[in-house]
């Protein structure tokens, strides 16, 4: 069971990315022929109502530009630069009222090349892109980009031209992958919630139950069936509450509006602070005592309300992360996300349950309850800190305050994982953990592990890119210093603005000022 802690954390502090923010613009690419060496490659964007897209050209401390990225080789060159629609132009309040050129519905992107060898088949890049709504802003996205010459997909003829059209995003696909994600982060913060010191003391009290009110074992395992099936449609109802109440437009909304952001960030840090012990979120009593009334009443519904019963007994303890989970599933802005993730929840969190209602000889197998309890609470707590903060930068990034940058956030988060890592090796002591008189082989391997993650978080100051946690910290270029901590354009104490101060054959590339050079034999 110990072992079974440490993964369960280890899962969570690694994959709680599910979080998808929601995707306006939908991308595909073709290719024209214009002779036998000319080829335009072709950028697509279709966008949804109420969204715009950015021109290649936007004025200093504006928006970030869309931009494409090519890397000639033998096989091709570059013809010119890449062209765009005619787009509109109107002044943007949020940046200052500059006049900044803009696409809304659908936008097309050109880029001509020259074949130079007759073996090209396939052509790879890169797009950043950046879109915004009358409310506000999302983070910039980046998109590989591929492009197949001559293409054995979907072909358009024309009189004296050939266009092969590929796919880059599906939104399906996208939207099938988040739900699954849901789903399996949310069956593991259900194995959690088992876990820990409000639910795991439940499960001989409700073994005991079945095991003296079914007259035969295979009344218990019916009974423990419909107890299971009954913790499912209780969570699965209350995500299909959520979503009605909601809508689909409504929680797109909440996956970019920046006041939602803030709201999310203030809950997660309220549960947060109550998994560490400052307080318990619980509810009212009186529902307690109404629901175990019904419950003493038998048969199926005696069953339902006493799997009610639990769910209201336990929410101090599960509540929390059922709130986590349904603001993550909302903030994917999918309108069945709630419902996958009470859905995963709640099957990791019945099938224990029933397994050992049906099967009570196996309650022999379970390590008693004690102080270890307490610890995978206050582990989650810690957990849900430095998410919240995720939220936070994300309300940061869209009103472009500067408040949130990378290093700054990245800091918060080595403060909050350096902190773990004490309480672990037992260096602090938090509300209602029990006296540590040793460390565990378990407690001591996910110190060491939260431990290595906080130093490895470290070289994020000075400019690394902490591939592992890529979706949570703002973006390089979004920091006080987007070459890394005290480094500048030329590597001395000072910046230069213009390109006319670089040294002889360099210059600024475009959209982050990477300095490249140009060496030549």
């Amino acid at each position: 069971m110990k072992k079974l802690l440490s993964l369960l954390s280890l899962l969570l502090i690694f994959t709680a990315s599910y979080a998808q923010i929601y995707d306006p613009v939908e991308w595909s690419t073709s290719v024209e022929k214009i002779s036998d060496t000319e080829y335009d490659l072709i950028v697509k964007a279709t966008i949804e109502d109420k969204w715009h897209l950015y021109s290649q050209i936007v004025p200093e401390d504006g928006p970030i530009a869309t931009s494409f990225i090519f890397t000639e080789t033998a096989a091709y060159s570059l013809v010119g630069k890449p062209t765009e629609d005619e787009g509109y132009s109107a002044a943007e309040p949020a940046f200052d009222n500059k006049v900044i050129k803009y696409f809304k519905n659908n936008a097309t992107f050109k880029q001509r090349i020259e074949i130079l060898s007759k073996n090209t088949q396939k052509i790879v890049g890169e797009l950043e892109f950046m879109v915004c709504n009358d409310l506000n802003c999302l983070p910039p996205t980046f998109v590989d980009i591929e492009f197949t010459i001559p293409g054995e997909k979907v072909a358009v003829e024309s009189a004296d031209k050939k266009e092969t059209v590929t796919p880059i995003k599906k939104k399906d696909k996208s939207a099938n992958k988040s739900l699954l994600t849901i789903f399996i982060i949310a069956f593991f913060s259900g194995f959690a919630a088992l876990l820990t010191p409000c639910v795991f003391p439940m499960i001989p009290m409700t073994v005991s139950f079945f095991t003296k009110q079914s007259k035969s074992k295979a009344a218990g395992i019916k009974n423990a069936i419909i107890y299971g099936a009954s913790i499912v449609i209780i969570y699965v109802l209350l995500g299909i509450i959520v979503s009605a109440v909601f809508g689909a437009d409504a929680l797109n909304a909440l996956s970019t509006n920046v006041w939602f952001n803030i709201i999310f960030f203030l809950l997660l840090l309220i549960f947060a602070v109550s998994f560490l012990g400052a307080f318990e979120i619980t509810l009212p009593s009186s529902w307690g005592t109404k629901v175990d009334a019904q419950a003493d009443r038998g048969g199926v519904i005696g069953i339902f309300f006493m799997a009610l019963a639990l769910a209201i007994v336990s929410f101090s303890c599960t509540g929390p992360i059922v709130g986590t989970l349904l603001v993550e599933a909302a903030a994917g802005g999918s309108q069945i996300g709630p419902i996958v993730g009470m859905l995963g929840f709640s099957l990791a969190l019945a099938i224990p349950f029933a397994l050992f209602a049906a099967f009570p000889g196996w309650l022999n197998s379970l390590p008693k309850s004690g102080g270890w309890l307490n610890t995978v609470k206050v582990v989650l707590g810690f957990l849900e800190l430095a998410l919240a903060f995720k939220f936070l930068s994300n309300a940061d990034l869209v009103l472009q305050l500067h408040w949130l940058e990378r290093e700054v956030f990245l800091a918060i988060w080595i403060a909050i994982f350096g902190t773990l890592a004490f309480y672990l090796f037992g260096k602090i002591q938090l509300p209602h953990d029990s006296p540590l008189t040793h460390i565990s082989v378990g407690r001591l391997s996910l110190g060491l592990v939260v431990l290595s993650f906080t130093i490895y978080m470290i070289p994020g100051l000075w400019g690394a890119p902490l591939n592992l946690i890529s979706a949570f910290p703002p973006a390089q270029h979004y920091s006080e210093s987007p070459y890394g901590v005290g480094f500048t354009k030329l590597g001395g104490g000072t910046s230069t603005g213009s390109q006319g101060e670089l040294p002889e054959g360099a210059h600024v590339m475009a959209p982050h000022n990477i300095i490249a050079l140009m060496i030549m034999n």
